[in-house]
């Protein structure tokens, strides 16, 4: 059977998720790139008797060596054996992403440009002539449109073409006789010698491997007098051509004031934007509190009914320790699922419509107030869903002082775990007033920990760019498909997990340790006003803060209203909420800022939280 590995390159914001999805649907796999933390997803199809591997590749603006991202797609484009290219287009900047289309072509890797947002541009007054463009490239251009899944056949029937490859840059006589000259000095690589070239003349150290001898690259800058600046000038060129080819295949129609217009000033408003920002973002947690409590509802009352059947008066020791693990896998998927899936949802949809980066637009403001770049908000909005993918995220900070003041402040903010303990314990059994009143307290808590934080950590403000993108239609596939790759780790790693907690908590009640566990950790919880045996789901939810419901309820019991009361419930959700929340966080942090760093930021906070949470049960016990 002939197989085909295909890339899909682009920039950000582009599309490449909605196509791979549309070329293959959700059967596709995450992981990291070998030797990085940057994830790449990968999908197989099989199409006649060829089986195609799609790998999405990180976004990129152009092909070069500055950061992670681009490290990664460099290396799968140049290194690996690569069949085909799909390098997605926006029709609506067209000239911008011909830069990264030239830059692939001139590696003569077998390449279709998939034009990308063809409606939207012409909502603008662009209209692009593709036919036109595909002869001044010399490979095929197909418009398509995920969403309706136009184009995507022509796409497909492209790939198993076999093309002659495509155009080729032309410099000045100076840079070309560079070229030549470093051609010749480099050693057989499958990679096309001139690409090479250029690659080291525009200072990509990355290729400085290919050389006989690196002495040639200063021999050849002494010759290039006209060209001191010989990447600029290179970058200059190709930006030139591709502005060139742009403007020679579009046509400008005037068009009426685009709604997008109309709506950003709203939204992008300097008062009013914050606030919707807020308003929309309380919004959200009221759906996830209402929606989740619908579904956990319905769950448990299914899941009752099994555990009630093993709750026999007669049970052998392996019985009993089984039914602990089933109440656990049980109370994890009916208390977490249900707002670990809403939340990814709502965040994919968030992502996909448009809204998330005027979100972060409108707290750029506050977050500079708290010492924090504009940047800031995008790991702490993936903190939302995980707080160990978050804390890699800050590598978009310029420096290591910014990116560990942005992690520390993780500490307060509410992965989807600890949404579900918010919701789902203390929403479901105390209801929604509760919940929110532990969503406020965690909202006061971090404003206090970030103000200290910035006392301690002093970052130099830099400026701020942040690319908008366009209001788009959400492809519910696409959502879906997206919301189950964030959250497939909780249903392979947690729920056994969820399994293996109620069993040893079984194990532990039958044979009376119970007692010998919890009683050293006892002044923990006497200042949290809460029964001794709660530190069982404190400690197991440290090791993974999925464990905290379903451990709760395995001590406890089912009806935890009974057996705690609202300010006990209230009390619990801060302990459990405020700090870093699990072990898999603090070697996250240890692996970007070192462990003593992780272990001093991960006790510091855990502490804070706990003295708060105490704190305040005495302050309400007053009254």
């Amino acid at each position: 059977m002939r197989s085909l590995k295909v890339l899909l390159v682009g920039q950000p914001n582009v599309g490449k998720s909605s196509l791979l999805n549309a070329l293959v649907g959700p059967t596709v796999t995450v992981s990291n790139y070998p030797g990085t933390t940057v994830e790449i997803t990968k999908a197989r199809k099989r199409i006649d008797s060829v089986e195609i591997e799609f790998v999405d590749t990180p976004g990129i603006y152009s092909i070069s060596d500055r950061s992670e991202e681009e490290k990664v797609t460099e290396k799968a484009l140049f290194e690996e054996e690569v069949d085909r290219a799909i390098i997605i287009a926006d029709a609506a900047a067209l000239r911008r992403s011909l830069y990264l289309v030239l830059q692939i072509l001139e590696a003569e890797i077998t390449a279709t440009v998939a034009l990308n947002f063809v409606e939207e541009a012409e909502k603008k007054g662009i209209a692009i002539d593709t036919e036109k463009l595909g002869r001044f490239l010399n490979v095929p251009v197909v418009p398509i449109n995920p969403l309706t899944m136009e184009g995507i056949d022509t796409l497909v029937d492209s790939l198993l073409e076999i093309r002659a490859e495509g155009f080729r840059v032309e410099y000045d006589d100076h840079i070309e006789k560079g070229i030549e000259q470093i051609s010749s000095e480099l050693k057989e690589e499958r990679l096309p010698n001139r690409f090479i070239a250029i690659r080291i003349l525009e200072e990509d150290e990355h290729f400085y491997k290919y050389l006989k001898d690196e002495g040639i690259i200063h021999e050849v800058k002494r010759s290039l007098e006209e060209h001191p600046e010989t990447a600029e000038d290179t970058s200059k060129i190709r930006y030139g051509v591709a502005s060139f080819i742009a403007e020679r295949v579009t046509q400008i129609v005037p068009v009426e004031e685009e709604s997008k217009e109309r709506v950003d000033r709203v939204l992008l408003h300097r008062v009013w934007g914050p606030v919707i920002t807020i308003l929309f973002l309380l919004f959200i947690f009221g759906v996830l509190l209402y929606l989740g409590s619908l579904i956990q509802g319905v769950l448990m009352d299914l899941t009752d009914s099994l555990l009630s059947y093993l709750s026999m008066e007669e049970q052998s020791v392996v019985t009993v320790i089984l039914a602990h693990g089933l109440t656990g896998v049980a109370a994890g998927v009916s208390i977490a699922l249900p707002y670990v899936f809403l939340f990814y949802f709502l965040l994919g949809l968030l992502e996909d419509v448009g809204l998330l980066s005027r979100f972060v637009l409108n707290a750029e403001s506050s977050l500079r107030k708290l010492g924090l770049h504009g940047k800031s908000f995008i790991p702490l909005t993936l903190g939302l869903g995980c707080t160990a993918p978050a804390t890699r995220a800050t590598r978009i900070l310029s420096s290591k002082k910014e990116q560990f003041h942005c992690a520390s402040l993780l500490a307060c903010v509410p992965c989807s775990s600890r949404i579900a303990i918010i919701m789902g314990i203390v929403g479901f059994y105390g209801g929604m007033g509760l919940a929110f009143s532990v969503l406020a307290t965690l909202l006061l808590a971090g404003l206090i920990w970030a103000l200290a934080v910035k006392r301690v950590v002093r970052t130099k403000r830099e400026p701020f760019l942040l690319e908008l993108p366009p209001y788009r239609r959400p492809l519910l596939g696409n959502v879906l498909a997206k919301s189950w790759i964030r959250m497939k780790d909780f249903v392979y790693l947690v729920i056994p997990l969820l399994a293996i907690g109620g069993m040893v908590y079984g194990i532990l009640d039958i044979s009376n340790l119970t007692d010998t566990v919890v009683g050293p950790l006892s002044p923990i919880t006497t200042w949290l006003g809460l029964p001794a045996v709660v530190i069982i789901p404190l400690v197991f939810g440290f090791l993974q803060k999925d464990l905290t419901g379903a451990m709760l309820i395995s001590v406890l019991g089912i009806e935890i209203s009974l057996a705690l009361t609202p300010l006990q419930i209230y009390t619990f959700g801060v302990a459990a909420t405020v700090g870093i929340p699990c072990i898999v966080a603090l070697g996250m942090l240890a692996r970007e800022f070192g462990s003593k760093r992780a272990i001093l930021l991960t006790a510091t906070s855990l502490a804070y939280g706990l003295l708060l949470a105490g704190i305040i049960w005495r302050m309400i016990s007053l009254f």
